[in-house]
């Protein structure tokens, strides 16, 4: 068969085609095409963390980087990506677990405290010696599921303290 026989056939069998497409349901929301809880997705984060850190402090930071690669939403990981790149650390410690020294054997609980079709926050509380933490996750549904927007903790908001980071170093 040609080229222009097969594209023709192909055109007619698209417009044979496009009334049924046309009266089909529309997809499902996005937060059923990712299936995961809100509170299920940060507490994954901290299990996956605290187990490759138990491995060795090198996977642990490597699980890191890749937690942030896969899990930042595109605007939070240009910030992040910029910040990093910046010689004067800005980002100096673990953003997930909000410090710079953790136990990975520590339970975390996790809750979500508020929720719609398309955003979450959820708080994540562990204690860290005698003090207990709560980071607080602002998420977004992506279609890739569960992106964390935010995140909030003793240091104040990560996405501010990175723009005032940026905004603030000045090259030598």
């Amino acid at each position: 068969m040609s080229i222009t026989k097969l594209s023709s056939a192909l055109a007619f069998a698209l417009l044979l085609t496009t009334p049924i497409y046309a009266n089909a349901p529309p997809p499902p929301p996005v937060e059923a095409a990712q299936g995961v809880a809100p509170e299920i997705f940060v507490k994954s984060l901290y299990d996956t963390l605290a187990e490759s850190e138990s491995v060795s402090p090198e996977l642990g930071a490597a699980t890191l980087d890749s937690v942030v690669l896969a899990h930042f939403t595109p605007d939070l990981l240009a910030l992040y990506k910029t910040a990093y790149d910046i010689p004067e650390p800005i980002i100096d410690g673990n953003v997930i677990w909000d410090s710079q020294e953790w136990d990975p054997k520590v339970e975390v609980a996790t809750k979500t405290t508020a929720k719609d079709a398309t955003t979450a926050t959820v708080e994540a509380s562990y204690k860290l010696g005698a003090e207990t933490r709560t980071v607080t996750y602002a998420l977004k549904a992506l279609r890739e599921g569960w992106q964390i927007d935010d995140i909030t903790g003793g240091a104040g908001s990560l996405r501010k303290w990175l723009a005032e980071g940026i905004a603030g170093y000045k090259p030598q």
